[in-house]
């Protein structure tokens, strides 16, 4: 059963609804950093048709494809989960005050995530763990704030993991000759501080993060990329990071996104998780899913299908 919490967060903004996920100590909630945006449909899989959208409208969660828009409802969700051992997020968002020129919606936000994280009684120095799945600009942005000596740390106890090919890749690229920004810029604001810091841990991809955290190979939308798997006593919960990144990949399992730096192995890595997944009671939780993102993968005569966790409600 999934609660939802609304968390008011003041400064004239609405309340914001969030997914919480009780299994027995732990808790996982949902914190969108950008929360039901509308995307143009071909921007996201450029080989969508018209026809294909209609054709999606009825093999998807209710609003999640219009049609006549040609949009897809997206979500960029980071995951604050909280175990007897660690407090930890899985991914970071797009952050607050970047410089993202090429992407509008991204660009100098000033977004109410660390008063979501507040108003759940969590604040910067309590979050011992900060996972990067990948270090695409939109899994990075709240890796650091603006401080009076440039960008910093937003958690300043954490220490931050992310796998090292990935690292590796896009430092490369960092280091070329002549230079340009690399991820929008996000590598240089939202990355190399970390290391600056001191606080970064490159690591290899099947490692252990914390006491039932680990990391799990699923290269292909980038070089390097990781899905995080937590196993507690009653549950396993998989974070999908963009192996997924819309409800209508399960109907057509051909689609890749247009940001998959790989299509073959990005489509290899997404069958190799689902089949994988499929009936073991796994709970997926995928990065860029709209409220209800918590489910699990069921096979019948159908096919494949995500079912979202059953809804209840409270206040925070």
């Amino acid at each position: 059963m999934i609660e939802t919490l609304h968390v008011e967060i003041g400064h004239g903004r609405p309340a914001c609804s969030m997914d919480v996920l009780t299994i027995g100590a732990a808790r996982i909630v949902r914190i969108p950093d950008i929360d039901r945006i509308e995307w143009p449909a071909t921007a996201l899989f450029g080989a969508l048709t018209a026809e294909d959208l209609r054709a999606a409208a009825g093999a998807v969660p209710a609003g999640t494809v219009d049609a006549e828009a040609a949009t897809l409802l997206l979500s960029f969700n980071s995951y604050l989960v909280q175990t007897p051992d660690f407090t930890a997020l899985i991914d970071a968002g797009v952050g607050n005050g970047k410089e993202r020129l090429d992407r509008p919606a991204w660009h100098r936000r000033a977004g109410p995530f660390l008063d979501l994280l507040d108003g759940l009684g969590v604040r910067p120095d309590a979050v011992d763990i900060v996972v990067n799945t990948h270090l695409h600009a939109d899994h990075v942005g709240w890796n650091t704030v603006l401080g009076d000596a440039g960008w910093q740390p937003t958690f300043p106890r954490a220490r931050y993991v992310a796998p090292r090919a990935e690292f590796d890749h896009w430092n490369r690229l960092q280091q070329a000759e002549p230079p340009a920004p690399v991820l929008h810029g996000a590598f240089a604001d939202s990355v190399l501080p970390l290391r600056k810091a001191g606080c970064l841990d490159l690591v290899g991809p099947t490692f252990e993060i914390a006491p039932g955290l680990r990391f799990e190979p699923a290269a292909g939308h980038s070089p390097g990329m990781c899905v995080v798997r937590l196993t507690l006593d009653a549950a396993s919960v998989l974070f999908t990071a963009d192996v997924l990144h819309h409800p209508l990949q399960f109907a057509r399992r051909d689609l890749v996104s247009n940001f998959c730096a790989d299509a073959k192995m990005a489509r290899d890595t997404r069958d190799r998780l689902l089949e994988e997944n499929t009936g073991t009671g796994t709970i997926l939780a995928p990065y860029h899913f709209p409220s209800p993102a918590f489910g699990r993968l069921v096979q019948d005569a159908a096919g494949l299908r995500f079912v979202p966790l059953p809804m209840s409600s409270a206040a925070a």
